[in-house]
């Protein structure tokens, strides 16, 4: 049927294009160039007799402009068409007598005049003089208007004889096309009884090739349903679309709380819906997840590593999930990681986690004020030496107590030294700070520490206190504190300092 439309399309193509080509010699004004060209001669003529008779006082000015304007639009369509180049040889001089025309009747107009009768007059002997010998010049121009329109008339009918050849060969190609389709049913034909035959034979042993393969994808997912139960590793397989889930471990069945399969979701398994976000638009991206931390079961939340990746079952995506209990290791990490951070006589942070915790203060209150007070305990050396270093001990957890009372954030409290302690005071200007500080030096004057023996031990402070300039680094502020705390113990201690001066 391609190969019957093909040909078709060819005949009509070709019927289509002798009938233009019919239409384009039946058009009437096909070919004006001859008689253009017989009438700028007969323009020319009129002009240069019309030139005469102004300059000799016969005819007013205004016949000579006029004349000009007739000659001018006989002239302008002769210097658009393209007829002069389908002669055979070129022709300057016919070119070079319409560019001469134009170029002078330009000139002409626009020197021309009804008002001023002398120079109208010149102008005309001078058209006279001019015009007079261009009757050999136009002669050539209409016999080569003449030469060039015979000429592509034989052209375009070479032309519509060459349609014709072509027409006539794709009739005989559509002829031949036609044997060969026919040939080709009578084939197709042949081929469909033998086809027809061999699909029979197949019909007879296709319930037996379902049956041995329905058998051996029971025998697969036997397998597979045996080994996925005997995984250390609670695992899911869902859908990519979360509807059908094609296997869920009993224990997460459990944790999400559904009943059956079919009512697993992902979603119920996160204790934080962000985290579930998270994980299903990475799995969505086409990402390989290998050990993702994540809070599940919202019921008795505990901390899992998953592992997922994409796979087909069958023409369908899915995801694979395998969740590992990791709970008594991240207790294990948070422990170690509290101990790293912090100070085990006092329970606070230490520099190093304090400087981390004034870090993320500083990028997320970039543009807020925030001050720093330094610390530390009054002739704490005498306290040692003089009542033992239980006692010591005892006043520095007494101290860091009174401090961390001060402040909501406990992580931005530290003991940054043996008896020296930083506060940072977040949104917290230096006027503010001072007045924290002042507090804090009253309630330990005000409160000594009882002891077992003895009068109690009154203790004070000197504190070193500082607002941080905008974009000044976090080590200047520090060192900036630090000053102001060495003037509050040189100045006699039990003190509050908070400039240079």
């Amino acid at each position: 049927m391609l190969l019957a439309g093909i040909m078709m399309g060819v005949a009509l193509a070709g019927l289509r294009t002798v009938a233009d080509r019919g239409q384009e010699f039946a058009s009437p004004g096909r070919y004006n160039e001859v008689w253009q060209s017989y009438n700028l001669s007969r323009q020319v003529t009129t002009l240069v007799a019309t030139a005469d008779a102004v300059a000799s006082g016969v005819e007013p000015p205004e016949r000579l402009k006029l004349r000009l304007g007739v000659m001018r639009t006989a002239l302008l369509p002769l210097l658009r068409t393209q007829i002069f180049a389908e002669q055979e040889s070129e022709r300057p001089q016919v070119q070079a007598t319409l560019t001469r025309l134009d170029q002078a009747t330009r000139r002409w107009e626009r020197e021309s005049s009804w008002q001023e009768t002398e120079a109208a007059r010149r102008l005309a002997a001078e058209i006279a003089a001019t015009l007079v010998d261009q009757g050999q010049d136009l002669h050539a121009l209409v016999v080569a208007a003449n030469l060039a329109v015979a000429t592509q008339t034989d052209r375009q009918r070479q032309a519509l004889q060459r349609t014709f050849h072509w027409l006539a060969l794709a009739l005989l190609l559509l002829a031949a096309g036609c044997a060969l389709l026919a040939l080709k049913i009578i084939l197709g034909q042949r081929r469909a009884r033998r086809l027809a035959n061999d699909l029979h034979q197949l019909n007879l042993s296709l319930e037996r090739r379902i049956q041995e393969r329905t058998q051996a994808l029971r025998d697969r997912e036997a397998l597979l349903q045996s080994i996925l139960d005997s995984s250390p590793s609670d695992v899911t397989l869902i859908g990519a679309d979360q509807r059908q889930v094609f296997y869920v471990s009993h224990s997460l069945l459990l944790q999400s709380g559904a009943e059956h399969a079919s009512r697993f979701s992902l979603a119920a398994l996160f204790v934080d819906p962000a985290e579930h976000a998270r994980f299903v638009a990475r799995l969505e991206r086409g990402e390989l997840i290998y050990q993702m931390e994540a809070r599940l079961c919202p019921r008795a939340p505990y901390w899992a590593l998953l592992n997922a990746r994409q796979l087909r079952v069958g023409e369908q995506p899915a995801w694979l999930v395998w969740c590992f209990d990791i709970t008594q290791r991240r207790r294990q990490q948070e422990r170690l990681t509290r101990r790293a951070d912090t100070d085990d006589l006092t329970g606070l942070s230490n520099r190093r986690a304090l400087l981390r915790a004034t870090v993320k203060q500083l990028r997320q209150r970039r543009h807020m004020p925030l001050s720093v007070l330094l610390i530390d305990i009054d002739h704490f050396k005498r306290v040692n030496d003089t009542h033992g270093h239980d006692v010591g001990d005892e006043a520095l957890r007494a101290v860091a107590n009174r401090l961390r009372s001060a402040v909501q954030d406990p992580s931005l409290i530290g003991r940054v030294g043996g008896e020296e302690f930083a506060l940072v005071l977040p949104e917290t200007t230096l006027a503010e700070a001072v007045a924290v500080a002042e507090r804090l030096r009253q309630r330990i004057v005000t409160n000594p520490l009882a002891l077992a023996s003895g009068p109690p031990l009154t203790l004070t402070l000197s504190i070193g206190a500082a607002e941080r300039y905008p974009r000044e680094p976090l080590k200047q502020l520090l060192r900036r504190a630090d000053r102001h705390l060495y003037r509050a113990k040189r100045s006699g201690r039990d003190r509050v300092v908070q400039s240079e001066g």
